[in-house]
This record gives structure tokens, C-alpha cells and sequence, in this order.
């Protein structure tokens, strides 16, 4: 495992590989240990803690958030089944939006996953 650390503790924003497991719905100590190897994540070290730093998910996610989003990007993700709860749409149909660029996502390996606040403006301009 591949270590990076930082001289600023302050500015460095970690996720635990367990913070992770939970915001994604998704994954495995595999599914990291690909990731790492692969250089998508790359653990680093503040002080003794040891995880993956904030801008670092947010590119494996697809990128960083929008301006004035950053709360909003660090909530927990929603699942396809989720957002179809939230309107009258089907699992298959969300992904089928999200995959044309309709519905904003972000991919977790071969997993959708959906911001809170995006659905929620999506949902506003769909319905």
C-alpha cells in the first residue's frame, strides 16, 4: 500500500475506508485494494489516521463538486432504488437517465450513485 502524508494536517479532509463502505452503498476490501493498485484512491496519512483525502473520492467519483455544492457532495449517496422511491420511476429507468447525462450521477466501479441535492434538482426541473 502506497502511502502519501501531508504537512498540513488541518487542510487534509479524510474518509475512512468504513466512511466509504457506508456514503457508497458499495465495495470491499477488494474492491479498495483494486482501486489503490490501480492509482484511483491512494491512502494517505494525517498524523495516526489513515484514509483516502476528500478531493481524491470526489475525482475517483467523477469529479469534483460545483461550486457551492461541497456540503451537499459529502453526504452519503443514494442508490438507483433510492431515487426511484422519490418519484414515479423505475430502477432501470434512473440508470438509463444517468448513463444518457439526464439525471446528474457518479460512478463507484460499476455502481450509480446519486447526490442528495442533485436529485432533488433534478427532480424539480423533471417533474
Amino acid at each position: 500500500m502506497r502511502l502519501s502524508t501531508t504537512s498540513e494536517p488541518d487542510a487534509l479532509r479524510l474518509f475512512s475506508r468504513r466512511r466509504l463502505l457506508q456514503r457508497w452503498q458499495h465495495g470491499s476490501d477488494a474492491f479498495f485494494w483494486r482501486a489503490e493498485r490501480d492509482g484511483l484512491l491512494v491512502p494517505r496519512r494525517n498524523g495516526r489516521r489513515i484514509g483516502y483525502a476528500e478531493e481524491d473520492v470526489f475525482a475517483f467519483e467523477g469529479g469534483q463538486p460545483p461550486k457551492g455544492m461541497l456540503d451537499a457532495y459529502r453526504l452519503d449517496l443514494l442508490t438507483p432504488e433510492e431515487v426511484a422511491a422519490r418519484c414515479t420511476l423505475k430502477r432501470g429507468t434512473i440508470l438509463e437517465r444517468a448513463r444518457r447525462g439526464a439525471l446528474p450521477g457518479r460512478r463507484i466501479g460499476a455502481a450509480w450513485r446519486f447526490v442528495p441535492a442533485e436529485v432533488a434538482r433534478w427532480l424539480q426541473t423533471w417533474c
